[in-house]
Formats: C-alpha cells, structure tokens, sequence
C-alpha cells in the first residue's frame, strides 16, 4: 500500500519499504496528487491532457498522457489506476492519500480525524505545470479544503466549550487561529474563550497581539469588535493585565509608525528607520530586533506574544530553548548534513533563474527547512526564490511577493545577521513600492555583507527605479565585479547603462559577457536577458541579431506581452510600425501585466492619450514596468507622466514635468 500526501507538501511513502526511485519522478508523482484531489470521481483526461501539457496539441497531448500513466505502472510495479470511460482515478486499495482521509473525516463529521490529516495548505510551493487554468483549479480546491478545515476546528471548539471542556476549546481555537492570523472572526473566538476560562489577561494579551499583527501587516485598524471585547474584559471585576500590556490599544513604543516620505529621496525618515534598524531593543536576548520598518513590525514587534498566545508552546524544539535563541546558538555549531544539502541544490537551481529552475529551487529550499525548521538560509533562499518568480513575471506577483516577505521575516527572526534575507526583504518593499523602507533593508544586506553582489544588484534596480540612473549603474557595476559568472547581475548592469545614455557601451559589455552568438542554453531559455539583448543590439543598429533575440524570447514564453513588447520594438527601431503593431496583437490579453505592457507599447510610440488610457488600468505594477516607466522619451514631458510617477511614490523630476498637452 502507498500513502500519498498532498496536504502540506507533496511525499509518496510505502507502506513495509521503499518508494521506488523512478516513482518519485515529478511528473509522476505530480499526476498521482491530482487525482488524488480529484478524488472518487476522477479526472477526465481531457482536462489532464491541458493542464499538463498546455501548448501541444491534442493528439501529442494524449499520447504524452498514456505514456506518463504506462511509465507510472512501471515505475510503481502495480496499477495505481482505475479507468472508467474517459476519467482516471486512483485505485484505494493501491494508494491512500491523507487527503481523502481529511474528506472521509469532513463527510462522516470525524471532526478529530479531519483535523488530524490536514497538514497544512494543498500543495504549497509545488509547480506541477505552467498552465493557468490548472493553478485556478487548485487554488480553488486548497481554499476548498482550507475553509473545511477551518469549519472543523470551530466544531470542536464549540463541542469542547459545551461540554465545558475549556482547555481543549482554548487548543482548539487557538490552532484556528494559528492557520488564519489575520482573521478577526477566529482571534475573538480564541479571546472570548480564554477569558471564559478566567485568565482575562490572557485574552487581552492576544487581543493586543492581533491588533498589532493587523496594523503591521495590512497597515489597517483591526476589526473594532476586537477593542470592544477588551474593554469588556476590562471592566469585569478583579481583572489584573499581565506585565507590559496596556488598556489602550497600542502603546507607542509597540506601534508602527506611519509610513512617510519627504525631503530627498525619500526624506530624514529614512535616516530615523537606518538607525532604529541598528538598534538593538532595551530588555531583549540577541537576535530580536525591535525594528520601525513597517513591513518588519510585524515580526520583531509582535512575535514574543504572538508565539506565546497564537502557536502555544509546541513552538519550542526543545526544553527552556525558543527558536531564535537555538538558531542563534548553533550559528558557529554544526547543521543538519541534510538539510544543508536540500539548501545547497537550492542556491545552484535559483542561480539558473529561469522559470522551471525557480519552481526546482522552492521545492529545495522547502524541503531543507522541513528537515531543519530553524535553518535561517533556507528561509532566506526560499524569500530569493519567491523574488524571482515574482520579479520575473513567471508567477503572479501578488502571490509571490507575500511569500517573500513572510520567508524573510522568518529568518531574519531566526539570525538577524542573515543578509540573503534583508536583500529579499528590499525587493519585496521595491514591489509594494514601500522605496525608502526598501532602501534601509537593501543598506543593512550590504552593511552585513559587502561582498553580496545580488544586494548590490537590487539596490542598483531600486536606485533606478527611484530616478538615480547614475547610481544604479555604479551599483550594478560593482554588483557585476563582485560575480562576474552571474548573466543576470551582467544582464543588469548593461540594461541600466544603455538606460542611461551608454549605449555602445552596453553592446560591448554583452557582447563580452555572452558573446557575439548566445549559443548558451542558460541564454536560450532566459527569456528577460534575451529582450534586453534585444533592446540593447537594437539601439545600436544591430537588428537582426535584435530579432533573433526578440524571437527567441516569444519562443520560450509565447504570448508574454514583455516578450512580444520587445519584438515590436525591435521592429519600431527598424522603421516597420505596422509590424511592431501586429507583433504585440499577438499578446495574451489576460496576462497580470498586459495593461502596463499596452501602456508602455503606445508610449513608445509617442501615443500619450493611449498610453496613460492603459496605465489607469494597471492593478499589478511589477518591478520591471517601473523601470521602463523610467526610460519612456516620447512622454516625459507630458504633466500626467509626473502625476502617474507621483502616484505610485516615485521620485518626479523637474525634466519630467515641463508641459501639459
């Protein structure tokens, strides 16, 4: 018998020995989860055939299906399989998963068992295939699941308080509100119940914790029912508050300060978080930093209370020893032989930055941290990884960025001495567009480690993007002699000088870091070197060899309006403006980026209505569409170019309001 679990991670065990090697193959074990979740009823293996393989066509597609299930038979040396008509569906008594015993438990109101087989999220941080109805239908299946899940533990909990049972309501609710932090529904279940049990100060301990946990991460006030509960519990008679924690609803010294931004670049503020970020706070152990960046309040602000009153006690790995402190005591110790190797394929898959690489370096770093869960750069790379999925357009920004941010906090909470980590955090605040924060987390990173040339590299992009073109190009500079082998430091490094005016300098430098003929494979499958190329090559005269570039890129992500917006720039260069138009047509329409994409297309073609027409409609500014909005000469001039920049907090300078329409 195999057990399959989907829940949590992606793992096939046996039952009695070893998995087969050749079973563990993704694809393999990719199709088994999903029709795992697919369930008694199966999968129609039409669907699997476009989820799997999106861009062959039918009959390819259905060959490549028999093939990956005759090859998993083989491979598992018995038929997981069961066929009926044209769906599949796995064989119970070949494979359980934990993900039927979690809908068995749901279905037959086994509330405990439910509970006992959810294991986390379904397939977090497993990439199975590059289609986008496939990612819909499982976001939709794990926000399915997650919502079951939820509605479990309420059951218990409930069932406990009316069976007066109130330590088991309190466990109960606080594992709700551990998988959900942020909701207000499960922090006043948890705070009603501990003060049910009589520890009013407890209750508002965790009231306190929430509010702060709200602010910090969504930069909102909390749900006033929270407040209002307090007050409640305050005024109930013989009510005493534990040591720190205040009737209001935030001391200031626990707050986190406005965002701000003034003279200068971003003003004296940022002066202020460099030197709150370097100051260690009164009363605290090593390694927890009380730190006036808004992004990283949530965690150096509220994490003592929110361990101790959300996650309970089984947060500590071992007896009197709290995370950070075991993290920061093995600093110099030995590490986990395993873990260290999981993290070390890791850093060699993130280094190849391309899309399929990226997906292999979470699935690494994820796995070092299951097998060592206070391992700071494995928290650190799985941040860098999210980065560039997100920074790359290869997944979702807004579902890359957060898990970022979250991975960055976690290590540097675990070893604030970690640079990876505030590099990460630097490029996830560029993203919210939060740039001066960003800039004193890209300044610690460098503080910590000078020679960290990705640091160098990013500051050098949010130097860009904040108007500093000559400053850029001196970090990305040093960025690029720091790590002379990394294309994509060096692919910087030659866009930001053709961006500012060097651009013969620009064709020397890649010509001589990847060579007159981009026979690399790393080259061929980058698709982002290969547009910038393209650019570069153009605006030098060099047009053929921009369009192979261009039409390399298009080939390895058919449809990407950056890729096709490269194309039609090559042939804007070459004078073939209906071509350029019938180049970005071909672009996919629902892209995340499209809008921007169109705005900058109609930009570069001096169409200023239809430009800022486009960007109204932007939802998702992602990192690379702000440094273009950096280099648009036709529209600099135009008064809604300096609004926009306005807008979206970047620097506006006095050259790029000179008239209106």
């Amino acid at each position: 018998m195999f057990v399959l679990r989907v829940l949590g991670s992606l793992s096939l065990q046996r039952e009695g020995g070893p998995v087969p090697a050749a079973a563990l193959q993704k694809r393999r074990i990719g199709l088994l989860a999903l029709l795992a979740v697919g369930g008694d009823q199966g999968l129609a293996r039409d669907r699997l055939q476009a989820w799997l393989w999106p861009e062959s066509d039918s009959t390819r597609a259905r060959h490549a299906l028999d093939q990956l299930v005759y090859a998993t038979r083989r491979a598992l040396e018995v038929d997981p399989f069961m066929a009926e008509g044209r769906d599949l569906r796995l064989d119970p008594s070949v494979i359980t998963s934990d993900i039927s015993a979690f809908e068995r438990g749901i279905r037959l109101k086994r509330w405990e068992d439910a509970v006992a087989a959810y294991d986390g999220a379904l397939l977090e941080g497993v990439h199975l295939a590059d289609s986008r109805e496939l990612e819909s239908w499982i976001d939709a299946s794990r926000a399915r699941l997650a919502q079951q899940y939820h509605a479990a533990l309420e059951q218990l909990a409930g069932d406990s308080s009316a069976a007066d049972d109130r330590a088991a309501a309190i466990q109960w609710r606080r594992r709700l509100a551990a998988s959900d932090p942020l909701s207000s529904r499960a922090a006043l279940g948890l705070i009603r119940e501990i003060a049910a049990s009589g520890d009013n100060a407890g209750a508002i301990q965790h009231a306190r914790a929430y509010q702060r946990l709200v602010r910090a991460e969504l930069e909102v006030e909390p749900d006033p029912q929270i407040e209002i509960m307090v007050a409640s519990i305050s005024r109930q008679p013989g009510n005493r508050h534990p040591l720190g924690v205040s009737d209001q609803q935030g001391s200031t010294a626990d707050s986190p300060p406005p965002r701000e931004m003034s003279a200068g670049r971003y003003g004296p503020a940022a002066d202020e978080r460099h030197e709150t970020l370097n100051r260690i706070a009164p009363g605290t152990e090593r390694g927890k930093w009380r730190v006036s960046l808004p992004i990283l309040s949530a965690v150096f602000i509220t994490v003592a209370v929110i361990i101790a009153s959300v996650i309970g006690t089984s947060v500590i790995p071992r007896e009197g020893v709290a995370p950070i402190q075991e993290a920061a005591g093995r600093r110099s110790g030995s590490l986990n032989r395993e873990a260290h190797e999981a993290y070390l394929r890791g850093v060699n898959a993130w280094n190849d930055r391309s899309s399929r690489s990226l997906d292999t370096a979470v699935v690494h770093f994820r796995t070092a941290i299951e097998m060592d869960p206070i391992y700071p750069k494995a928290y650190a790379g799985l941040a860098n990884a999210y980065v560039m999925l997100g920074y790359s357009g290869y997944r979702p920004g807004n579902a890359m960025f957060p898990k970022a941010k979250a991975a960055a906090q976690r290590a540097i909470q675990l070893d604030s001495t970690v640079s990876e980590a505030y590099a990460a955090l630097g490029m996830e605040l560029t993203w919210e567009r939060n740039f001066s924060a960003a800039e004193v987390a890209f300044q610690k990173a460098i503080s910590l480690d000078p020679g960290y040339a990705t640091a160098h590299q990013w500051y050098g992009i949010l130097l860009f993007i904040s108007g500093g073109a000559a400053e850029a190009v001196i970090e990305t500079r040093r960025a690029a002699e720091l790590d002379p082998l990394s294309l994509q430091i060096q692919n910087n490094y030659a866009t930001f000088l053709s961006n500012s005016g060097e651009r013969a300098a620009a064709l020397r430098h890649y010509q001589k870091v990847v060579g007159e003929e981009p026979d690399s494979a790393w080259v061929r499958r980058n698709p982002w070197l290969l547009t910038n190329m393209a650019g570069v090559y153009a605006a030098n005269g060099r047009h053929s060899e921009a369009l192979r570039f261009a039409e390399q890129a298009v080939k390895v992500l058919p449809g990407h309006p950056r890729a096709l917006s490269a194309l039609a720039g090559v042939y804007r260069s070459m004078g073939k403006r209906e071509q350029s138009r019938q180049a970005f047509a071909r672009s996919d329409t629902t892209n995340d980026h499209y809008a921007a994409y169109r705005g900058l297309f109609y930009a570069a073609e001096g169409d200023a209505d239809s430009a800022f027409a486009s960007f109204d409609r932007v939802e998702d500014w992602g990192i690379p569409v702000l440094i273009s909005l950096r280099n648009l000469p036709k529209i600099k001039g135009d008064l809604r170019y300096g609004a926009l920049l306005t807008r979206l907090g970047m620097t506006v300078r006095t050259s790029e309001t000179r008239t209106s329409r």
